[in-house]
């Protein structure tokens, strides 16, 4: 569908305004480490690119969490920076876990980032 999408923009108005078909899906972490009081964690994903964010859902106690929302950003293109900085929720103040940013490309891509407070962040997205 955003293919075509895709396609007729393109035939309407110019290669210039033909830039879209980017998502962002099947968000995971697994061994997230939260603040040393706290032995899961409360994790969310704040994902962008461009001028397009979205923050995900909390997911409480657990230090493998899945995230069930999706970026999505019509007028990406290849080369665009995308960055997933995941957060351990907390009553004062947020922890950053880690950033993850990529450059993306065209085609459907999996990725895995280290975080730099310990534990992976998996994620998929597709560049049509």
């Amino acid at each position: 569908m955003a293919s075509r999408l895709c396609l007729l923009l393109l035939i309407l108005c110019g290669p210039n305004v033909a830039q879209c078909g980017l998502r962002v899906y099947n968000v995971y972490a697994r061994g997230i480490r939260p603040d040393p009081g706290n032995n899961n964690g409360d994790g969310y994903v704040r994902m962008s690119c461009g001028r397009v964010s979205t923050t995900t859902q909390v997911v409480f106690n657990t230090p493998n969490p899945k995230w069930h929302e999706e970026l999505h950003y019509y007028g990406a293109s290849p080369g665009n920076r995308l960055e997933l900085r995941v957060y351990d929720k907390d009553v004062i103040f947020d922890d950053l876990l880690g950033i993850c940013a990529t450059n993306i490309q065209r085609g459907t891509r999996q990725n895995t980032c280290r975080l730099s407070k310990g534990g992976y962040l998996y994620f998929t997205y597709t560049l049509s």
